[in-house]
């Protein structure tokens, strides 16, 4: 089974005019417990997807609206990979003897580029061991935790992956370091896709709420997009503009278990977008998390201005997401 398998709707049909397109982004707030989680886990690890790992864990569903009968239907869910989300005691150990054997190698490699040292290399290099900030580091000190979060179309037959939305370290941490501020970095990447979708948080001294923006490549143009946090709300708000032109809004909810928001976008050529409406959503599904994902950028700066770059592990995932596509094989 192809991995996107329904019609994406990013052209006209005819002259249908557009619609509105409303979801509600259900995120639970335990989901391990939670009386659904079962149920859905069991659907997800038997679909016909490699996009649905082991260590994966639903964490939520989303709701579609019907623009003519108004009527709700369970469209989606949303799983986390909870290895790099929520890794244990043992994932980061495991960690942490990766880097101190990778810091043994090296300053081996500095005393002598290879074969077996003397025995007065070895205690040379005994020495610096012992005095290595490596070497004496605990596990509790390492930084590993990133949000990976996808979507996933259900329906009783099939199951298929609709995109993912990640969290990317790297430009958080210069982004960070050079405006004074913890600012989130996320990709999102969608089936049958040309361009991936960077959306990067950005700093402006006199305003506090939060402010994303992001390119949308559709219809072979690039649609620049803003999502502007509300000064005043009960919840999460955010306005989503196009060209300096409102077209929707997310409206979190504040009284709510989890982190539950509504996802509206009015008529135009990108509510029809089925890709768009799947990226709003997966953004919409972060936003519980951006607070634990900024108070891991704080670690993870305040390791990086200390000297100590080793506290910040960036995972092997990430860094393919970096590799040069022109580069010469």
């Amino acid at each position: 089974m192809s991995d996107n398998s329904e019609v994406e709707g990013d052209t006209h049909m005819g002259t249908k005019e557009p619609q509105q397109r409303r979801r509600y982004v259900d995120m639970w707030a335990l989901p391990g417990i939670h009386p659904s989680n079962v149920e859905l886990l069991q659907k997800l690890k038997t679909a016909d997807t490699n996009h649905f790992t082991t260590n994966m864990d639903v964490v939520g569903t989303v709701s579609e609206q019907d623009p003519e009968s108004g009527d709700w239907e369970k469209s989606h869910m949303l799983g986390l990979r909870t290895d790099v989300w929520k890794a244990d005691k043992a994932e980061m150990e495991d960690a942490l003897d990766v880097l101190q054997n990778q810091r043994r190698t090296e300053l081996k490699r500095q005393i002598k580029k290879s074969g077996r040292l003397s025995r007065k290399q070895q205690k040379q290099l005994d020495e610096q061991l012992a005095e290595d900030c490596v070497m004496q580091m605990d596990a509790g000190a390492i930084e590993k935790r990133r949000l990976v979060l996808k979507l996933f179309k259900t329906s009783n037959e099939r199951t298929s992956w609709c995109g993912t939305i990640e969290q990317i370290t790297t430009s958080e941490i210069h982004n960070s370091i050079g405006t004074g501020k913890s600012l989130l970095s996320m990709v999102v990447m969608l089936p049958r896709s040309e361009c991936v979708t960077y959306i990067q948080q950005n700093h402006r001294t006199f305003r506090i709420p939060s402010l994303f923006t992001f390119a949308f490549y559709h219809d072979g143009r690039m649609q620049h997009v803003v999502l502007k946090r509300r000064w005043i709300s009960v919840g999460a708000d955010y306005e989503i503009e196009v060209g300096g032109k409102s077209i929707g809004e997310i409206d979190g909810r504040l009284f709510s278990f989890g982190s539950d928001s509504y996802l509206d976008l009015d008529p135009s050529e990108l509510s029809e977008n089925r890709k768009f409406v799947d990226l709003m959503t997966l953004f919409t599904a972060s936003i519980g998390y951006h607070k634990a994902m900024r108070k891991s950028i704080d670690r993870r700066v305040k390791a990086t201005l200390c000297g100590d770059a080793h506290c910040h592990v960036i995972e092997d995932e990430e860094i393919r997401l970096l590799h040069n596509g022109r580069a010469a094989a």
